[in-house]
């Protein structure tokens, strides 16, 4: 086994940081031996997963129940969510235990590798191991349960009452309609008599259990911090699935390296190609709301479609009331319908049922705000605000409500990082980046020898970054006038070739004078133009 695990780490290195800087490979590797010097735990983040932490580390969501190899070693997985709603891989490990010391060893040596940073909001399963460790090492850290997991319980925890089908439908509505703290409280108690939960000793005791630990799990408690739109653990389970079919309980250990690196290229080119994507194309317009076409230059295809079924659905939310609290701050009742998930579909449908909303409206500074909580837990603008604001007739959005976690004009410093599994080089961008990190590298070597020597290089590095973002905005300014950034793709069609000169070229490789072509067949053409409602060929700032 000491053979195996000598092996294993090499291969770890070489087969999954090749092309990173040494410095951070000597960061990203983790490791415990038991007495025998045989692999205990291990634990990885590469430099790719390191630089996407900027962007997108605020909310990880955390898992262990993956794979266990044949070597008893679970697969865990740090996950978040990148610019595209796509699932990210924030950093893994493979455990021994699932104990609380073998978590406080993982939470502990993950957060150095991230240089001391931390989530600001963590979701986890509800195992007891992991509750301690996460309070001990990431105490800045909102926690959250997997509500999934819960609510998956019941069965087990409810099923011997006597009126078992009738409390697990009441209890699921309590949970997931309650919009407020006191809403679900309410709800809670008035349940609890209904069903006279005294007199059943199981059912009692769970729900007691869950009630005491409600703001580790209703979504009420916990709808004024941000999730990136994660509830449950659907996410770690997103790129669990992703890694079937490259890894499975039969993989050695010392193949893991080379086969998650495989589905890591996968994973990394799927991102890539959803880049692509955005700057080739962009999304009909399917409404007449100003709002829409805001979010429509700015925000990813994935993002923007979530505001845009928000204004689609605006046809059903309706300003019942409208209440002046001062001269300016104004209070609107809405009165929507019910949007519900059917079981064994994954779209949303309408029911008939209608439901009250408010909305706090100011006018300066201009601020709102909807009890139903969207923008504070996903950061998309819901249709009860968007109404209010088409109701002011306001143009400008203000910034507070365009997330550069969802734009698709920002430069992601993650996508050209090299690592083994994803090799941006061929992008003069990236070409320029590792150029600079050439000539960078051996100051950091030389700078950190000493305390002074390295507080220098820190204090210039601010000084000149500094100075660079000032050039880089001084630049796009006059780049927007002489180059006409803001105007419309020049454009060239020949049968079904799509020849677009697009001023973001640069970002793909491309300089801005480079043709892109598309080729694409008949099927792809009817599909992008008339099923998913791709328009071909548009511009996006």
């Amino acid at each position: 086994m000491a053979n195996v695990t000598d092996h294993f780490r090499g291969r770890l290195i070489t087969s999954y940081d090749c092309g990173a800087p040494i410095s951070q490979v000597r960061a990203n590797l983790a490791e415990r031996l038991d007495k025998e010097g045989r692999l205990k735990d291990i634990m990885w983040v590469d430099a790719r997963s390191r630089v996407a932490f900027d962007d997108f580390g605020g909310v990880v969501c955390f898992d262990a129940t993956y794979l266990t190899n044949s070597y008893e070693l679970p697969f865990a997985n740090f996950v978040g969510v990148n610019h595209h709603g796509q699932s990210l891989l924030l950093g893994c490990a493979l455990m021994s235990h699932e104990d609380a010391e073998s978590f406080t060893w993982l939470f502990r040596q993950w957060r150095i590798c991230m240089g001391g940073r931390c989530p600001v909001a963590i979701l986890n399963d509800q195992a007891p191991a992991m509750r301690r460790p996460l309070e001990v090492v990431m105490p800045e850290t909102r926690h959250r349960w997997c509500l999934w997991h819960i609510m998956n319980k019941i069965p087990a925890k409810l099923g011997t009452h006597t009126r078992y089908a009738e409390l697990k439908e009441v209890m699921t509505e309590v949970v997931y309609e309650s919009l407020s703290v006191e809403e679900f409280e309410s709800r809670w108690d008035d349940m609890l008599v209904e069903f006279n939960v005294e007199e059943h000793t199981k059912s009692k005791d769970w729900l007691g259990d869950m009630f005491k630990d409600r703001k580790m799990w209703v979504p009420a408690f916990l709808n004024n911090y941000f999730w990136a739109g994660m509830k449950t653990t659907q996410r770690v389970e997103s790129i669990n699935s992703f890694f079937d079919g490259f890894l499975e309980r039969g993989t050695k250990l010392f193949e893991f390296p080379k086969k998650y690196c495989a589905a890591m290229n996968k994973r990394c080119s799927d991102e890539k190609n959803a880049d692509a994507n955005c700057a080739k194309y962009i999304r009909k317009l399917v409404t007449g709301f100003h709002i829409e076409s805001v979010f429509q230059k700015i925000y990813t295809d994935n993002k923007f479609r979530d505001v845009q079924r928000e204004c689609e659905r605006l046809l059903y939310c309706v300003v019942k009331e409208e209440k002046q609290i001062s001269d300016k701050h104004f209070e609107y009742l809405m009165e929507d319908r019910v949007w519900i998930i059917v079981k064994g579909k994954s779209e949303e449908v309408l029911t008939k049922y209608k439901k009250f909303y408010v909305v706090k409206f100011g006018t300066s500074p201009m601020e709102i705000s909807c009890v139903c909580k969207l923008f504070e837990t996903r950061g998309i603008l819901c249709r009860h605000c968007i109404r209010v604001f088409e109701t002011n007739s306001v143009v400008n959005i203000p910034d507070k409500y365009i997330l550069r976690r969802w734009r698709k004009d920002v430069y992601r410093k993650h996508m050209h990082v090299t690592v083994g599994s994803y090799d941006p080089t061929k992008t003069e961008v990236a070409k320029r980046f590792d150029k600079i990190m050439l000539e960078f590298e051996p100051i950091c070597e030389e700078a950190s020898v000493d305390e002074q020597t390295m507080q220098f290089v820190v204090n210039e590095l601010r000084v000149l970054e500094i100075a660079v973002r000032e050039r880089v905005i001084n630049k796009d300014a006059l780049g927007s006038v002489d180059d006409g950034v803001d105007g419309p793709s020049t454009e060239a069609s020949v049968g079904k070739l799509k020849v677009f000169r697009h001023p973001s070229n640069e970002v793909l490789g491309n300089t801005p004078n480079t043709a892109t072509i598309s080729v694409v067949s008949d099927d792809d053409l009817l599909l992008s133009r008339n099923n998913i409602g791709w328009c071909e060929g548009s511009s996006h700032s």
